[in-house]
């Protein structure tokens, strides 16, 4: 019982040390990704409204979670998953700065339309239209030294083991990315503020459906081809899906998904970029003769910024739903980027 108890141990603690890992190198892998942030029109009242429901049962009971929305309020332009994940990062942020100071607080999710012309803007941004988000906190705040080095990769002020200091380097790259900019103010005992301005939309807000949401309604399970060449990613991107309420089906590689694809239509095919053979860009190309228009995720732990590469992830885009995530693949973020790709 003993030696069960330390090898329950030790195993608690390598997959922790897997988990901060993947978190780091995804973070890593971020910093060299270009023009793949899948941009849309984002209604920001409403998304600001389901992060306070989130947020107000994950946070904790002493902090209270407000939003400040102002009426009318135009879509925005930009990747929707990413912002979401750059907001909970700095809700994050906050609840720990709070934390520190003494355990409870205020967190409050603004946004404002704002309108930037040519006589300069303190961000830099260049004159036209952008939605203003905020995310203030009433935590301890910060000295100007710490101010000036808070958007550094790796700076942070948090112990050993938790924090990476990517959060806020990772929401500024992402702001500067989509078109817009981000921005710090803080000050010790008076909280912190971080402002992010994204170019507002060109239409209607474009509502795009979680998992559950699609899960719920749909008739049937929604089916997923899972296609790589390493059996135990397969099994476990399968058996994660499974879990999630997908009917999946799986290939070692393209001429095998192609087989398949004679007989069946899956809603949507997930496949490794490299496999032997066949890649993950030419199966997505035959597949989509056998199956037009069939919605695709590409997986890849590759950053390809060649003519070539770029030149045939716009033609997969070009010809059907589509979407590239990169390595290691959180199982959640994967259900809900296939999710969003079917028809609705």
């Amino acid at each position: 019982p003993q030696d069960a108890e330390q090898v329950a141990r030790l195993a608690g603690m390598v997959l922790e040390a897997a988990e901060r890992g993947a978190s780091v190198a995804r973070r890593l892998l971020a910093f060299a990704r270009q023009g793949e942030l899948r941009a849309a029109d984002v209604d920001a009242a409403a998304l600001l409204s389901d992060l306070q429901e989130v947020l107000g049962h994950t946070l904790g009971a002493d902090i209270e979670v407000r939003t400040e929305v102002a009426p009318g309020l135009p879509s925005l332009r930009a990747d929707k998953g990413q912002l979401e994940t750059v907001l909970l990062n700095l809700a994050t942020n906050a609840r720990d700065a709070m934390d520190d100071d003494g355990g409870g607080g205020v967190l409050t999710l603004s946004a404002q339309h704002e309108v930037v012309d040519a006589s300069g803007h303190p961000a830099g941004l260049a004159p036209g239209e952008y939605l203003r988000l905020a995310v203030a906190d009433t935590g301890a705040g910060m000295d100007a030294a710490t101010l000036a080095r808070a958007t550094e990769p790796f700076f942070t002020t948090k112990p050993p083991g938790k924090g990476t200091g990517l959060g806020l380097a990772m929401a500024r790259g992402f702001a500067e990315q989509s078109g817009g900019a981000l921005a710090i103010e803080s000050a010790p005992g008076l909280g912190t503020t971080v402002t992010l301005w994204l170019p507002r939309g060109d239409g209607l807000p474009q509502q795009v459906p979680v998992a559950e949401d699609m899960e719920a309604s749909a008739a049937r399970p929604p089916c997923a081809l899972i296609v790589d060449d390493e059996p135990l990613v397969r099994e476990i991107l399968a058996a994660e899906l499974a879990e999630r309420g997908w009917d999946v089906r799986q290939a070692p590689g393209g001429e095998a998904a192609l087989e398949l694809l004679q007989d069946e239509a899956p809603d949507v095919l997930i496949t490794d970029l490299a496999m032997p053979g066949m890649n993950g860009l030419a199966l997505i190309r035959a597949a989509r003769r056998l199956r037009p228009g069939l919605p695709a995720v590409l997986l890849t732990g590759l950053v390809g910024d060649g003519a070539a590469a770029e030149a045939a992830l716009a033609e997969a885009l070009r010809n059907g739903p589509f979407a590239l995530l990169r390595k290691p693949i959180d199982a959640a973020a994967l259900a809900a980027r296939a999710a969003a790709l079917l028809p609705h």
